[in-house]
């Protein structure tokens, strides 16, 4: 760019400068920059409409930006990437892919026990509510001595399945979260701290900034077409269809319905994510395309399904009451 203005200067100040019209010699040596229909796009407008969302957000473009440790590790990953790659999505894809090949033994594990949490959770559900139906069965006024020890015995019974079921299976209603709430939520989060702190600092990463990449002419800016967000939203959609699991016995139709509330909560979302940076939607997209991949083929060829012991199981009797 001082290049090529050291050449407009040149121009306008020699006498072959004052033979070429200023516009055309701007029109001639402006950088060109891949947009709509191929037209040259200067890099200072690029700047200047990044700095125009850091104003109206209520920061100051040219104030000293000193962020946090992590955030700063992550924008210098996305700008030394995209110095290797030369293209600024592919930077975020391959970022957000290295950061879950790095976890994924961690990874792995959560897998398994997501996967086994499907096969246990209906034993601990009727676990639980033979407990809670034997406690109501003991503690109801019309109950008689006869018919509160039998409920006693019953739920020492079922109390000692209860304990041995979870001495033995670690099993947790949650298990195989952790990954999910402590790796990939965070990287979330720190990965729009990062392009928002390079949104509102444009000039402190002028590279990055400037950068087109597939339709759009900045990775900070929101998308003009609103293609990013659907592919964002469709890719979180594809992993729930693809890899959603649900008990044998649960009812079909509430699982229906669930599946519906969560095809409505996306869709919802799409006009709220469109406002974020184009970046983010990348990576975000490139996180579910990945855990939709792996999460089908590792129930597809690695999981060996949790072993339910015939001792964890409540009796006929208590089944019939709980039914």
């Amino acid at each position: 760019v001082e290049k090529r203005c050291s050449m407009l200067s040149l121009l306008r100040c020699s006498g072959a400068g004052r033979a070429i019209p200023t516009e055309l010699a701007r029109h001639v040596l402006a950088p060109r920059v891949r947009g709509c229909s191929g037209v040259p796009h200067a890099v200072e407008h690029v700047l200047e409409r990044a700095r125009c969302v850091s104003r109206d957000l209520g920061h100051d473009p040219s104030a000293l930006y000193e962020p946090w440790l992590p955030v700063d590790w992550c924008q210098q990953s996305f700008v030394l990437m995209q110095g290797a790659l030369g293209d600024g999505a592919l930077a975020v894809v391959a970022c957000a892919c290295l950061l879950r090949v790095a976890t994924f033994p961690w990874n792995l594990r959560a897998l398994q026990r997501q996967c086994d949490r499907i096969v246990l959770l209906p034993v601990y559900l009727g676990l639980a509510r033979g407990i809670e139906d034997a406690k109501k069965r003991r503690n109801a006024p019309s109950t008689s001595t006869h018919m509160a020890a039998q409920a006693d015995a019953e739920l020492a019974t079922l109390t000692a399945k209860y304990e041995d079921f979870i001495r033995s299976t670690m099993f947790s209603p949650l298990q195989g979260m952790g990954y999910q709430l402590t790796c990939v939520m965070p990287a979330y989060l720190l990965s729009y701290f990062a392009l928002r702190g390079v949104m509102l600092h444009p000039d402190s990463f002028r590279s990055f900034v400037v950068a087109p990449t597939l339709w759009v002419d900045s990775l900070v800016l929101s998308d003009p077409c609103g293609v990013l967000p659907v592919v964002s939203a469709l890719s979180v959609l594809a992993n729930v269809e693809v890899n959603s699991q649900h008990a044998p016995d649960q009812d079909e139709e509430a699982v229906m319905y669930m599946r519906f509330a969560i095809r409505g909560a996306m869709l919802a979302f799409v006009p709220l994510t469109a406002m974020l940076p184009s970046g983010m939607l990348v990576f975000m997209a490139t996180n579910a395309t990945y855990t939709a991949v792996v999460t089908w083929l590792f129930r597809r060829y690695r999981w060996v399904p949790a072993k339910v012991e015939s001792r964890w199981l409540k009796d006929a009797g208590a089944v019939a009451r709980d039914k």
